[in-house]
Order: structure tokens, then sequence, then C-alpha cells
């Protein structure tokens, strides 16, 4: 199977973002809608506007989701790609278009189906069973509340009855199948002979001109980088944050003035019970009566609400719980039910909430949080707070300070540690790029421009003050070493090696194009002379390679079917060299009888999703027609 992936880049590319609209259908677009002006959009759908922060934050998110589907080997240079760029926008901009699309036909989808969509979702199922705690989990992982996700999966609902249709009424065509199939899947049958380099190597004799010349041509490749022995001074916030100090009588005075940021964020634990406020058939006032004469009920029973909720309530992630809704605190739940749930008392059921969702009944079960901190529980961040702020202001002055020290002390810094406190420090052996060893700011590309600057080599003056994120840098050169080639004596060996392997090299491409001269004129079958020293026959195909060299079985199928039987010469680098006789060409359903069951399965399923795509974008472009839709940035 990996053979079959790393042979179709270009496919599994496309493939990765199937991984896309699943995650927007499962948990929606709520997380990632922006306030953005057209002037920075990067597109426009309908009266929506789609930012460079939504959309960043939606790639972020698929790369995770891609990381966590494809485990330790995933590389995210794949989301780098221009093309996946616009594959991800373009799925972005048909979310939008779908849920205007619904929107506009007054769409929508039943408690029940809701209900069951949720229940009947892998991710929030332990054992095959729906899972509450998992399903908060889920959704608090994605900063989702349940009201919200509730929406989402409704919106999906109501969403795919614009798609399904479509998706319904198609199959995917046996002739196109097929003919998917001989592109992507006839095979050839083949037979390999290796030429190795040693033999060849054991025939080249160099000259000591040969050497030296070569030498002389490639100096460079033999050099010494120049190297340089430095003293460097750091300014960092730190620096200045530790010389300042600050009384208790400060503290106090701070923590009388911030009281509120050191209290612990309260939280209520509800268990409510949904009611329809709403309802196709049904009168509004009648749902509301039915809403009073539960209430009534609830209140007449209150130790039998979570059996009332599992009874009444139509809400699909808390009914079966009880109505159980967990801990939450300000800003995860609509307002009007925050509003009750945060005004009433432990214990207490509400009267009638009304909210876009229905009437709620809600009852507080527990409360936690809302303390004050004492004054000697945070008076150590106190203090590291009011130094973070004194620092912040002293830090222009001794930036400014810093830069002019440096500049006047010449080759030294004794008067910036005199005057500022600092202490130099040395490294030895700096290159360009620093080694791995090296402190970080050595390592950052300006310092080291800098260090490595005309001036600095040939004055060994102290550099001028580098910014290198909230630290300023300089630094001077004590002792420099200039780049130096290596004595011909020392790097005589490895010349011979690598000129060695080049003279093979020519002497077997000679042997091996000759060979395949030979078969192309004599078109030799089973058992000729010819093929003497081959491999016996192999049908390599992409579901395939048979041990076969990827560099070898690339060219092979690269073959045009028209010139078989024919000979292909192929590097191998210091290999050798490979001569491969196409014999013929293996029918795609002859390949796909003789792969791996699997391996075939999982390629028709990707060709099915393919077409199915496809069918998708057909309908994009009808649901243009109704909405406009604007594509501003290219990549």
């Amino acid at each position: 199977m990996f053979d079959f992936i790393r042979n179709h880049q270009k496919l599994m590319q496309f493939i990765l973002l199937l991984f896309i609209t699943p995650a927007f259908v499962l948990f929606g677009l709520e997380g990632y809608r922006t306030v953005s002006g057209d002037a920075n959009a990067y597109a426009k759908v309908g009266d929506h506007v789609v930012s460079p922060e939504e959309f960043d934050a939606v790639k972020r998110q698929r790369i995770e989701e891609a990381r966590a589907q494809s485990g330790p080997n995933f590389d995210p240079k794949v989301f780098d790609s221009p093309d996946i760029n616009r594959q991800l926008l373009d799925a972005l901009v048909m979310q939008y278009m779908l849920e205007q699309s619904v929107n506009k036909q007054y769409l929508t989808a039943s408690d029940a189906a809701l209900q069951n969509e949720i229940k009947n979702t892998p991710l929030f199922q332990k054992d095959g069973k729906f899972d509450l705690e998992l399903y908060k989990a889920q959704l608090a992982a994605r900063g989702l509340s349940p009201v919200q996700h509730e929406a989402n999966v409704r919106f999906n609902l109501a969403r795919n009855q614009v798609l399904d249709p479509v998706l319904r009424a198609v199959f995917f065509p046996k002739s196109i199948a097929a003919q998917l199939d001989d592109v992507q899947l006839a095979g050839r049958v083949i037979r390999v002979k290796t030429i190795d380099l040693a033999p060849y190597l054991d025939k080249v004799k160099l000259t000591e001109d040969q050497v030296n010349a070569f030498y002389e041509a490639n100096k460079a490749q033999f050099t010494v980088p120049q190297k340089a022995d430095v003293a460097y001074i750091v300014l960092s916030p730190e620096n200045i944050k530790s010389k300042i100090q600050v009384s208790d009588a400060d503290v106090a005075q701070y923590y009388a003035q911030n009281k509120a940021r050191f209290s612990t964020p309260e939280e209520r634990k509800v268990r409510h019970i949904l009611l329809p406020a709403k309802k196709e058939g049904s009168n509004e006032a009648d749902l509301k009566a039915q809403a009073e004469k539960v209430l009534a009920e609830v209140k007449a029973n209150p130790a039998q609400f979570g059996e009332f909720a599992k009874k009444y309530s139509i809400d699909p992630g808390s009914a079966a719980q009880g109505g159980d809704l967990g801990f939450f605190g300000k800003g995860a739940m609509v307002p009007a039910f925050e509003a009750a749930a945060f005004a009433q008392k432990k214990g207490e059921i509400s009267g009638l909430v009304k909210s876009e969702f229905g009437y709620h009944i809600i009852e507080v079960t527990d409360v936690r949080g809302g303390q004050v901190k004492t004054l000697d529980e945070v008076k150590a961040s106190i203090t590291d707070e009011i130094k973070n702020q004194k620092a912040t202001a002293q830090i222009a002055d001794a930036q400014g300070r810093f830069s002019e020290l440096v500049y006047e002390g010449g080759q030294s810094f004794d008067n910036v540690e005199k005057a500022l406190g600092l202490k130099a420090q040395t490294y030895a052996r700096l290159g360009q790029p620093a080694p791995g060893d090296a402190p970080a700011v050595l390592k950052d590309p300006k310092v080291l421009a800098e260090i490595f600057s005309d001036d600095s080599i040939n004055n060994k003056n102290n550099t001028k003050a580098i910014q290198v994120g909230d630290l300023l840098v300089s630094a001077h050169i004590t002792q420099y070493t200039p780049a130096t080639p290596k004595p011909l004596a020392e790097v005589k060996a490895q010349i011979e090696g690598q000129l060695k392997i080049e003279e093979a090299k020519k002497l077997g491409l000679t042997d091996a194009d000759a060979l395949a001269a030979k078969l192309n004129a004599a078109k030799p079958s089973d058992g000729a002379a010819e093929l003497a020293g081959f491999s016996d026959k192999k049908t390599v195909s992409a579901l395939g390679a048979q041990g076969v060299p990827s560099g070898v079985m690339q060219s092979v199928l690269n073959t045009p079917l028209a010139g078989l039987p024919t000979a292909k010469v192929v590097g191998l680098g210091p290999n050798g060299f490979a001569v491969a006789w196409v014999e013929a060409v293996a029918p795609s359903a002859e390949v796909k009888a003789k792969a791996d069951p699997q391996i075939v399965a999982y390629y028709e399923n990707l060709t099915n999703q393919s077409y199915q795509e496809a069918l998708v974008l057909a309908s994009r472009d009808a649901i243009k027609k109704r909405i406009h839709v604007d594509i501003k940035k290219t990549f």
C-alpha cells in the first residue's frame, strides 16, 4: 500500500482535502467566523467575508486533524502547497454557499433526526454507545458548547438536503472507472539486470595531473570556513527586572486595586429540560401551555427532575443523562439561558426560560468558584507583575543607553558592564552558520552578519546593538581565522574516491547503453542469450513494485505503450545502473486481479470519492447561479 501512496502523490494530495469537508460537517463553521473588511478578504460569499484570520484558523484545525489521522509520518509541509491552500479555500467557500442556500430555501431538520445523528456519531461513542462525558470532552477540545454543536449539526442535516439528492441519484459509471484504471493501473512486464560499479572501479587508473586539476578547480569544496572567537553581551528585560525593588506597600495597593483579577471564575452545574417553542403544525400558544404543564409537574416533584428530563426533554445531548449539562462558566451558553442559570441559587428550579432553542426548565445542582484569593496567596505573582510593568517602562531608556555604550566602548564591553551591571560572555570557534551548541543569540542571522562584517573582522570593534526578539546584543571578535583550503595531501584520498566513481560511472553507462542497444536490435524472447543475467519476468504497476527500485519502476511505467518492447537504462546512483527490458503491457484488470485485495479496495474507494467530489463541485456551480461568489486570494 505504501508503494501505491508514494507513486500517487497528486492523487493523495487531493484525497487529503477530502478530510476537510467532514470536519466542517461535524463541527460547523461557528468556531472560525471572524469580522473583516473586504480589503483583506480571501473571498466573499453572498454577504459573508472570508478573512485571512478565518482561513488560518481553519487551516490550523485541518493540519491537526490530518496529523491525528496520519500518525507520526505526517508532514505538515503538505499544507504549504498552493494547490492545497486553493482547495482548502474552495472547501470553506463551498460550506458558506451551502449555508446560504439552506437559509434561502428555509430548510431545517427535525429534533428526532438531530438526536439520532448525534447519538450515532462514532466520535461520541464508547464501546459502540453514546457517551455523554466523551461528547462533552470532544466538543470542549474544539471550543464548542453542546448548544452550539447541536445548532451546527441541525444545519448540516439541512445542508444535506441540498447535496444528498445529487449524490444518491448517480453511480460511478463502469466505463469511466475502466478508463481511469487503464491510465492509473496498467502495468509493465519487465526483466531487470543490475550493472554494479565495483568491477569498473578496479579498472579506473588516475593520474596525479587529474587529481591536481580537480583540486584546483574545486578548492571551495575543500575550504575550511572562517571562524572567530567572540565576546558578546546581552541586555534582556530580565536584566532590568532583576534590579527593580518592590515594597510590601506596593503589593498591598496593587492587590486592593485589582481584587477582581484574583478571584476564580464562578461556574454553575445545571440540568435542564428543553421543550419546543415552535413546531411544525402546532400552535405556539399550545406549546407554551404544554411547557407550563411540564413545569408545574416538575415543581410539584422536584426530586424527579432527572426522570422528567428523560421523559420530556428534546435535547439529544442531555436528555438521556437526566438533563445534566455539567459545570460551565459565563459565555458558554446562550444569553437567556446563562442569565437564568447564574441568577438562581443552588437547588432552585426556574420558570420557563425561552431561547432560540425552545423553553428551558433549569435547575442549578451545584456552584463552584467565585472565591477571592488572599494577599499571601498572590503576593509572589503581584510582585512579579509590578516588576514587569516597571521593567516595561524602563526598557526603552535602557536599550538606548546600551546602544550608546557599546558604540563608545570600541573593542571592549568594560563600560557596559560597569554602567548597566551586565556580564560579557565568550564563545570560541564561531562559524557561519553557527554550530548547534552556540548560544541562541549568536545563531541569529543578523548577529552573524554583523560579526563577520569587514569592520568587525578588520578592526575587531563592537558591533552595533542588534535586536533579537526582546533582547539587544552586541559582539566583537577576539581572534579571527580566515577561510582556508585544506592541503591537497589532506583531501587527496577523498578526491581520488570521487574521481574513481565518476570514471566508473562513465564506463558502466557505456556498457549499459550498449546492452540496451543490443536488446532493442534483437528483440529477444524467453531463453535468448541476450537476456543472460536478467531477472525473471515481473509485473510492476502502481499497485505493486515487486521489489523493483522506485526509480526503475517509475521509468518503466512511463514507457509509452506503442514503443514496446524496449530497453531502458536507469541510474542507481552509487549502486550503478539498471537495464530494464520492458516486454509488454499488463492490462489493468489483470493487475487488479493479482494485487492485494486491501490495496485494490483502497484504490477503488479513492476513485469513488474523487468522482463524488466532482459531483459536489458540479452542484456548487449550480448554487453559484443563486449566490454570488468572489474569490479574491490567489496562492
